[in-house]
């Protein structure tokens, strides 16, 4: 059974975020230990490890994420989330037929990103999805293809309208984080706010302070 309240303080990351492979676990292990809810291994764009390099990255990943009981979900893998028996694996639109992905994803769970109306209909009566990321609500810099933002009032309504539990995603800060919890939203994704922060531990912190 899925629970929710892992979504809260979602962090994603791969190596192509931070100045290479050894400052991508020191941020992912403070991260760890400053008590984020769940981990999101995620390669992407020109600099992205694949083959055996992403192979042997995300085997640390796991061991890490093992050693402090945070949950750990791969994006748009699902032989490597099998092969390193991560929790969960994440699609985008654009990752191949969402009923496939779902059949082939046996016992993870599985989440989908919707941007729209009409992307949030395509899924809405599909079995087998756990949650959905909303966005991008802001503007980000994370995601090379990412749609146009929709703002909080986007993220409010398809926050409402969702049958799923839900996490916003793209372009959330320190400075519009209250704003993106008190859509309703189970919680926040979030690139940058951490690995780009000069204290981990304060920005988490602050961020789980918002949930009481």
């Amino acid at each position: 059974m899925f629970d929710p309240s892992i979504l809260v303080n979602y962090f994603v990351l791969g190596t192509q975020d931070t100045n290479g492979e050894r400052h991508f676990f020191e941020v992912l292990e403070e991260a760890l230990q400053s008590k984020i809810s769940v981990f999101q291994y995620r390669e992407k764009g020109q600099l992205a490890l694949s083959g055996s390099e992403k192979l042997r990255v995300a085997k640390k990943v796991r061991q890490l994420t093992a050693d402090y009981h945070v949950p750990l979900i791969i994006d748009d893998d699902i032989q490597l989330a099998h092969e390193i028996d991560a929790e969960g694996v994440h699609f985008g639109q654009k990752d191949g037929d969402i009923i496939n992905n779902i059949q082939l994803a046996g016992n993870l769970a599985v989440g989908v990103s919707v941007s729209n109306d009409s992307q949030y209909k395509r899924i809405e009566n599909i079995k087998g999805i756990d949650y959905i990321g909303i966005g991008p609500v802001f503007a980000t810099v994370s995601k090379a293809d990412a749609n146009p933002e929709i703002g909080v009032e986007g993220l409010k309504y398809l926050t409402s309208k969702s049958k799923w539990p839900s996490v916003a995603i793209g372009g959330i800060s320190e400075i519009n984080l209250s704003s993106v919890l008190s859509t309703g939203v189970n919680g926040a994704a979030v690139i940058s706010m951490i690995s780009q922060s000069a204290n981990i531990s304060a920005t988490l912190k602050y961020w789980r302070s918002l949930h009481l």
